[in-house]
């Protein structure tokens, strides 16, 4: 009997953790970005990935926890953490054309020897992006910051005092309806924005998402499934433009090298952007649709 009752208070325990407050969250979510930000890693194509998303997943963090923490403070790490993936994008943007967007646009191309001589001077473009980004210390810098902001964000009185103590999954709803609804402002109108709007409702949204995935692991009774699938099928959309966006101006990059590279990416870019937009807003009506646990 005594095996029995101990086997259905596991269980129970299980299906019901108990309820983290929100400092103890919070630090949870902050050792665990840290540690991404700060791994040691090969300078190779997807540790650049991985570290440019470590950035964003703890500026979004910062973001979510903004009304809970010290302004000053939490503005100078997320600047810091700014211009770490300032440093990081030449390199990843090459790796994503290099990689995926000028084969592409290269696909099916008849003039051949205009193609080889497109993929060779991109990858030389590529090669020098990540020399430059090995040459700055970024990924030390990377593990200088993780250290520093996970020291801050262990001290005692971090988290602003009339929520250190509630419960995070109750304080979660509010924190996150502040990103959402940066969202659905700069959502506005979707077919009439412009590409630096669209970029702008982008990152907005890989905000939102990556707040929201952080709180899965410490909130897991909030329903946030269909918020993160609709925000996943509106980036993936703008994730196309962008792309497009990018391989467009790289090739223009290129082309002042007189490389016969500028119209050959510019079609293939702009039927890709176009194709994006008009999947974009039935995606984007779906995200204003999806139930929230906020709402």
């Amino acid at each position: 009997m005594a095996e029995s009752g101990t086997r259905h208070a596991a269980a129970a325990a299980k299906a019901h953790p108990p309820r983290l407050r929100t400092r103890t969250a919070w630090r949870r979510i902050i050792a665990a970005r840290c540690a991404e930000l700060g791994r040691d890693d090969v300078d190779d194509v997807e540790s650049v990935h991985r570290r440019r998303v470590a950035i964003r997943r703890l500026r979004s963090v910062l973001a979510l926890f903004a009304p809970c923490l010290d302004r000053a403070e939490r503005r100078r790490f997320d600047a810091a953490l700014r211009e770490l993936g300032r440093a990081y994008s030449p390199a990843r943007d090459w790796d994503v054309a290099c990689l995926r967007s000028f084969p592409a646009a290269m696909k099916g191309e008849v003039d051949v020897a205009a193609a080889a001589a497109v993929l060779a001077a991109s990858d030389a473009a590529r090669r020098q992006a990540h020399e430059r980004l090995a040459a700055s210390g970024a990924a030390s810098e990377c593990a200088d910051l993780a250290r520093d902001i996970a020291r801050w964000a262990a001290g005692p009185s971090i988290i602003a005092p009339d929520a250190t103590s509630r419960p995070i999954d109750v304080l979660a709803p509010e924190l996150l309806r502040r990103l959402d609804r940066r969202v659905r402002r700069r959502g506005r109108r979707i077919a009439r924005l412009s590409d630096k709007e669209l970029h702008a409702l982008r990152k907005a949204l890989k905000r939102a998402n990556y707040a929201a995935e952080a709180l899965e692991g410490v909130a897991p009774g909030l329903a946030l499934g269909d918020f993160r699938a609709a925000a996943a099928a509106v980036l993936d959309q703008l994730g196309r433009f962008n792309d497009a966006g990018v391989a467009h101006d790289l090739a223009e990059e290129l082309a002042a090298d007189d490389v016969p590279v500028a119209s050959l990416v510019r079609r293939w870019a702009t039927r890709r952007a176009r194709k994006a937009k008009r999947r974009l807003e039935p995606a984007w009506r779906d995200y204003r649709a999806a139930s929230r646990p906020w709402k």
